[in-house]
């Protein structure tokens, strides 16, 4: 599948399932905007949160929300006083995102495009990139680092959240005692080759991200992991600085 197609039908994924109004598509709550604007920003990473230290001077910063609509991220951060762009390929979450800063008179760049080409951004355009998780749903993401990395300031934090690759490697087993997990697919993986849905995501290795990150030059000097109730849903957060 040519990677035109491949994200026309993740775009088409995504939209259904903010129609189907999936829970991280609901938006920041009034509460959480207030707090925003008090100085009590708190950015979530599923039942953690985004630390403190790693968002201490974000207002008055350039700010991308890197595959990041959905009315949550972006509002949060205006309301705390960064300077928000916000860019997705999907209109259906970009419209959250819309809905929010006529709601709450907030001034925010709102963009419908890919998270692999922001060439419509200058290089050193922003202080910091958000990247909530996405990037199994984009082939390659050396080609996300790389625009990251361009776009980016010297001393710019990129702030990176994705799933491990254990999330792909097994599958559930059911048995008469409940089931269990077998490890059964080798990395990287694409859903694609093993099924026929129209469901397209990827799974990548610890060293296509980490590694991708250290290869394009940014130094990784923030690291945390979130672990859900299923034993297989693990994922991680980096905070990751230009050199």
């Amino acid at each position: 599948m040519i990677l035109k197609d491949i994200f026309e039908q993740v775009e088409k994924n995504i939209d259904s399932l903010v129609a189907k109004q999936v829970d991280w598509a609901a938006g920041a709550s009034r509460e959480e905007l207030q707090a925003a604007r008090a100085g009590k920003l708190k950015l979530h990473f599923f039942d953690r949160e985004v630390p403190d230290e790693w968002l201490s001077d974000i207002k008055g910063k350039k700010v991308l929300c890197l595959a990041g609509a959905g009315g949550l991220q972006a509002p949060l951060l205006a309301c705390a006083g960064a300077k928000v762009t916000v860019i997705d390929l999907s209109d259906k979450m970009l419209d959250q995102d819309r809905a929010a800063a006529e709601r709450e008179n907030l001034q925010m760049e709102i963009v419908k495009g890919n998270m692999c080409d922001l060439s419509m951004f200058g290089e050193g355009t922003f202080d910091y990139i958000i990247n909530p998780p996405s990037l199994m749903y984009v082939p390659e993401p050396g080609a996300v680092f790389r625009e990251c990395y361009r776009v980016l300031s010297k001393g710019g934090v990129f702030i990176m959240m994705a799933p491990n690759p254990i999330n792909y490697v097994c599958d559930h087993i059911d048995d008469a005692d409940g089931g269990y997990y077998k490890a059964v697919h080798r990395m990287p993986f694409c859903s694609t080759d093993h099924d026929d849905s129209d469901w397209i995501e990827y799974g990548h290795t610890m060293e296509t991200y980490l590694g991708g990150l250290i290869d394009c030059g940014f130094l990784i000097n923030g690291y945390m992991e979130c672990q859900m109730e299923d034993i297989t849903e693990l994922y991680f957060m980096t905070r990751a600085v230009k050199n």
